[in-house]
């Protein structure tokens, strides 16, 4: 029970440290990454196909 409640406790205090300051930066990454990922199958379906090379 004692576990529990220092989890908890410790959940908690993340919560109070700000969050935000690990939410931001990872969406920021997780955006950037999708972006990426996004503009390389554009690229690839914009590319024109080369016949001569296997």
């Amino acid at each position: 029970m004692q576990t529990i409640q220092r989890s908890y406790r410790g959940l908690w205090l993340v919560l109070d440290l700000g969050l935000d300051r690990i939410i931001i930066p990872l969406a920021i990454v997780v955006g950037l990454a999708g972006g990426a990922m996004i503009g390389s199958e554009l690229a690839r379906f914009q590319a024109p196909a080369s016949q001569g090379i296997h």
